[in-house]
């Protein structure tokens, strides 16, 4: 099977795909953005293992707007802890080297370290940087990388928030879903697209879940970008379409929304898909 996910080597998003059915081999394709991943599923690769939501950044919009246009199926969900670590050349560092999202997740460190911060393009740039440096600095680098002999860790947990994780999906074309199993806790995701607005729409549409007592675990809006007031909305909910109470609750959302069903899947623990 031969996956696409986002590079270069070393990226959290890599990680995420080494974890994805460890028990088989799969050919794992590094590309430069996301939206080549996602354009790569059904063509030059059979899915996509990309971030969908961070803790503490939220959900990444260009992944929910991209389903909205395409709205490809997820086939797993895979989480995996998000932290960084200092790595030095010297003790006495005098600029940082760190990829820009990287260097907002450790702000309260930089701040701290007192030093010129280098916006790079990734965190692997991040650590070359360092490597071929000559003056004394530092770089902000993920913690499942290993630190080079020739370097120092200055602080082996930077991240501000120790908590953090990424959970990331796996999509395809293809509309078969993992079959249901009891003993494993399910969740689905779809979109509702705003073509029927009228007042209380999101409210009736939100009823039909607690109707049925189905858990939102989350809900995002996204612009329509045809004019303003208009939205789209990413749901994630526990259960599997082959419940009772999801089945009846879709029969009952697709009389007031436009619906593009994203999937049912195995909810994933820290570590695990």
């Amino acid at each position: 099977m031969k996956l696409s996910t986002l590079g270069p080597a070393g990226t959290f998003s890599e990680v995420a795909a080494g974890l994805y059915q460890p028990q088989k081999h799969h050919d794992i394709q590094l590309l430069n953005s996301l939206v080549s991943c996602l354009d790569s599923v059904g063509r030059e690769c059979d899915a996509a293992v990309v971030p969908v939501e961070n803790l503490t950044e939220g959900f990444i919009s260009p992944v929910v707007d991209y389903l909205v246009q395409r709205p490809l199926r997820i086939q797993a969900e895979i989480r995996i802890p998000v932290g960084f670590q200092c790595l030095s050349n010297s003790i006495s560092p005098t600029q940082v080297w760190a990829q820009f999202v990287a260097a907002g997740q450790c702000s309260q460190y930089l701040q701290k370290l007192a030093q010129p911060t280098v916006h790079t393009a990734s965190n692997t740039a991040s650590l070359e940087s360092l490597l071929a440096a000559e003056e004394a600095a530092a770089a902000v680098v993920p913690c499942h990388i290993r630190c080079p002999s020739e370097l120092q860790i200055l602080n082996p947990d930077i991240a501000d928030n120790p908590h953090n994780e990424t959970r990331f999906v796996v999509l395809s074309t293809g509309s078969e879903e993992p079959e249901f199993d009891k003993s494993k806790r399910w969740k689905s995701s779809l979109l509702l697209i705003d073509d029927n607005d009228h007042p209380g729409l999101l409210v009736d549409s939100l009823q039909v879940f607690a109707k049925q007592q189905i858990n939102l675990t989350s809900i995002v809006s996204r612009p329509a970008g045809s004019q303003f007031g208009d939205y789209h909305f990413f749901i994630d909910f526990d259960g599997h379409r082959s419940e009772p109470g999801v089945a009846n609750a879709l029969q009952e959302l697709a009389k007031l929304n436009n619906i593009h069903w994203l999937g049912s899947y195995p909810a994933a623990e820290i570590g695990t898909q």
